[in-house]
């Protein structure tokens, strides 16, 4: 058992989907790392052409690499970590998220071990209200989620590029979904680490992806996801942060 946590877990797996990452992902992994979490961390080279392949080769074997020839996508990376991992639990972690403490992660795991929560989503703080309340929780990249709830879903996720959280979140009811927030975390966004040309294609490319995951969603499933409320009636549960 690792430094200060007394708490009894089922193995966890925290999966990294990285492209073209070399700014901030070597600080990342190192973030998980030092956190003294017991996890296996996993990360998806999703054919990137910079130097991230470079950079994890100078972190294992303490991590897994699952590396993709060609970019395929968010989903698939995502979908690649899930079929690669051997935990019960997987936790998602953007590529360049800055503090990672161990209470970031228990925050977003203790939820589904109490229950009836199969879809835990952390929210970086601090942020301004109510932007992060009412978009960040459904593309947020810090997410939790048993293994068995995804592995059925994974043909499609690898698939919708951008468009996996937004599929994810429309795959759990809202009773089983719970927002955590996660103090201390530094989730960096694409001006701080690209070039204006490469933030522009990136947002693009977002942009793309999602309206087309909605839009497939709402003709696979009708009106029923446009009328969805984000929040469920009394809200979400207050979170609970773990020191």
């Amino acid at each position: 058992m690792s430094r200060n946590l007394i708490i009894e877990l089922p193995p966890v797996s925290v999966i990294i989907p990285a492209y073209n990452e070399e700014a901030f992902l070597g600080m990342t992994i190192t973030g998980v790392l030092e956190s003294g979490f017991p996890c296996e961390l996993i990360i998806v080279d999703d054919g990137s052409t910079d130097q991230t392949s470079q950079i994890l080769k100078g972190f294992e074997p303490r991590i897994r690499v699952v590396r993709h020839p060609v970019n395929r996508g968010k989903g698939a990376a995502m979908a690649s970590g899930v079929r690669t991992a051997a935990g019960e639990i997987v936790v998602f972690c953007d590529a360049h998220v800055l503090g990672l403490r161990q209470y970031h992660f228990l925050s977003l795991v203790l939820p589904l071990l109490q229950g009836p929560t199969r879809a835990v989503l952390g929210v970086a703080m601090p942020r301004t209200p109510p932007f992060p309340w009412l978009i960040m929780p459904i593309l947020t990249g810090q997410r939790a989620y048993f293994r068995r709830d995804l592995e059925p879903l994974l043909v499609t996720m690898e698939r919708l590029g951008y468009g996996v959280e937004t599929f994810l979140f429309r795959c759990f009811p809202l009773r089983q979904t719970a927002v955590v927030l996660l103090p201390g975390l530094i989730h960096l966004i694409k001006p701080q680490f690209l070039s204006p040309p490469a933030v522009a294609k990136g947002y693009w490319r977002e942009s793309v992806e999602i309206l087309g995951t909605l839009a497939w969603l709402g003709k696979e499933h009708g009106t029923a996801l446009l009328r969805r409320k984000i929040w469920p009636k009394g809200g979400f549960p207050k979170p609970s942060v773990f020191a």
